[in-house]
C-alpha cells in the first residue's frame, strides 16, 4: 500500500511498528498520536491506569484503530462532529418531576387518603431505588448543533437525510441562529419481583415525567448558554409525533446523530430503550413561535400548516 493521504508509513521510526501485529505492510503511522485520544468516547476500546498522581488515564497500547487504513474515514468525521454531552443530575428536578406525575396520574383528582397513599408509595418507592442505585441520579443528554441553514422551507436536510416538519412554514429561518438536535432516555430500572404493581406503576410515570422534565431542562439551559452577551429564545422541543414531525423521522434523526453514543438505537421499529427521546431545538435572539396547542399535538401530514387555523399566511 502506497503512501498517500489517507496512508503513510515511516520504517525508519525507531519505534516502528509501535503495536503488536501480524501484517506491518498494513500498519498505518499517519495518525502517529492518536488525535481521539482526549475524547471520552472514541471507536476504539481502551484501557484504564492510574498515573502517578492518582488520576485516571486511558491506555491504548492494545488499540490499533489510528493505524488501520480502513479507519481514515470515520476518524475524520469523528473530529468533524461537534457533539456535547451534558450531564444532569435529576434528583435536584426531582420536584418538578413529582409535580409532573401529580399531572399525568390526576393525584388532584383522588380522594384525599387515596391520594395521600399513593403520593407516599410513588415517591418512597422510588427514592429507595436511587439510593440502592446511585448511578440512576445521572442522566446524560446528547445535543448535536448545526447551521439554520439546514432548514429548507418546511424540512430539516442533514447530509441525505431529509425531515418533514410543518411547524417550520410557521418560522423564518433568517431568524434562526442556530440548531441542536437531542437524544437521550430515561433512567433505566429494573423491575424487582418484590415491587407492587403501583410502585411498578409510578416507576413507569417517573420516566415519563422525568423525560418531560429534563426537555424544558435542556430548553432553559439553551437560552442560558447562547444568552451570556445578549438574550436568546430556545423554541420548544420539535419531535417525532409533535410540532408537525412525523413518526418515521425517528430512524432519520438517530441516523444523523449517531443515537448509539447517547444509548439509543433503532431495533424492530421501536427505540430501544423505549422510554427515549430525540428531537430538535432551535434558537434565535427573539421568539419565534407563540404558545400553540394544535402545533404541540400536530403528528404531521403531507398537507402541512398550509390548512391549519394559526396559519400565518
Amino acid at each position: 500500500m502506497g503512501n498517500n493521504y489517507k496512508f503513510f508509513q515511516n520504517k525508519q521510526c525507531e519505534y516502528f511498528p509501535c503495536h503488536d501485529v501480524e501484517d506491518e505492510d498494513s500498519f498505518n503511522c499517519l495518525f502517529c498520536y492518536c488525535p481521539l485520544y482526549l475524547q471520552e468516547h472514541c471507536p476504539g476500546h481502551p484501557g484504564y491506569i492510574l498515573n502517578g498522581i492518582g488520576q485516571k488515564i486511558k491506555d491504548c497500547s492494545g488499540c490499533l484503530v489510528p493505524h488501520c487504513p480502513e479507519m481514515y474515514e470515520k476518524i475524520i468525521q469523528q473530529l468533524g462532529r461537534q457533539d456535547m454531552e451534558v450531564s444532569i443530575n435529576i434528583w435536584n428536578l426531582r420536584e418538578q418531576i413529582w409535580e409532573r406525575m401529580a399531572q399525568i396520574a390526576s393525584w388532584n383528582r383522588m380522594e384525599p387518603e387515596m391520594y395521600r397513599h399513593h403520593k407516599a408509595e410513588a415517591i418512597s418507592g422510588i427514592t429507595a431505588i436511587f439510593e440502592k442505585h446511585k448511578y440512576l441520579y445521572r442522566l446524560t443528554v446528547l445535543l448535536q448543533p448545526f447551521s439554520r441553514e439546514c432548514i429548507v422551507k418546511d424540512h430539516f436536510i442533514f447530509g441525505k437525510q431529509r425531515i418533514r416538519c410543518n411547524v417550520l412554514e410557521r418560522i423564518e429561518p433568517c431568524r434562526l441562529e442556530t440548531g441542536y438536535l437531542y437524544g437521550f432516555h430515561a433512567p433505566l430500572f429494573e423491575m424487582e419481583e418484590t415491587d407492587s404493581l403501583l410502585t411498578q406503576y409510578y416507576l413507569e410515570i417517573f420516566q415519563i415525567a422525568c423525560m418531560d422534565v429534563v426537555r424544558e431542562w435542556i430548553k432553559g439551559y439553551l437560552e442560558r448558554k447562547h444568552s451570556v452577551k445578549t438574550k436568546h429564545y430556545c423554541s420548544p422541543s420539535f419531535g417525532p409525533g409533535y410540532y408537525g414531525m412525523e413518526l418515521d423521522s425517528v430512524p432519520k434523526l438517530l441516523d444523523v446523530m449517531q443515537g448509539e453514543k447517547s444509548g439509543i438505537r433503532w431495533k424492530d421499529g421501536k427505540m430501544e430503550p423505549l422510554m427515549s427521546l430525540v428531537g430538535i431545538y432551535l434558537v434565535s435572539e427573539e421568539e419565534i413561535l407563540t404558545d400553540c396547542r394544535d402545533c404541540a399535538g400536530c403528528i404531521g401530514q403531507s398537507t402541512g400548516c398550509r390548512f391549519c387555523s394559526n396559519y400565518p399566511g
